[in-house]
């Protein structure tokens, strides 16, 4: 009976080196920053859900993610305009209508 327990020590030992690298291997997958597909936007910016540090949010995408550009690209705040100002609608033109004389 001691000699079957020992020689599982000895195999759970030899196991141990391999158990830590997979261990390590799966802590370093899922600290990785996951690669999916992201989409591109406006500007090169890239869909996601969350802007990193140096990017900013500028609109929305189509699948309702950020659309995240680098903040070095924006030199002006974008703005977003409520309501109709008179440099934004066009100014329609009337014409005086004219009496014809015709001669007969």
């Amino acid at each position: 009976m001691t000699m079957e327990l020992s020689s599982t020590a000895t195999s759970f030992s030899r196991d141990l080196p391999a158990m830590k690298f997979l261990f390590l291997f799966l802590a370093i997958f899922l600290a990785m920053e996951p690669v999916v597909s992201v989409a591109d936007c406006w500007m090169n910016g890239k869909c996601r859900l969350v802007c990193k540090d140096d990017e900013d949010s500028v609109t929305r995408c189509a699948n309702r993610k950020r659309c995240c550009v680098l903040s070095r690209y924006l030199t002006i705040q974008p703005v977003t305009i409520d309501g109709e100002l008179p440099w934004t609608t066009p100014v329609m033109t009337t014409y005086k209508s004219r009496s014809v004389n015709r001669r007969r």
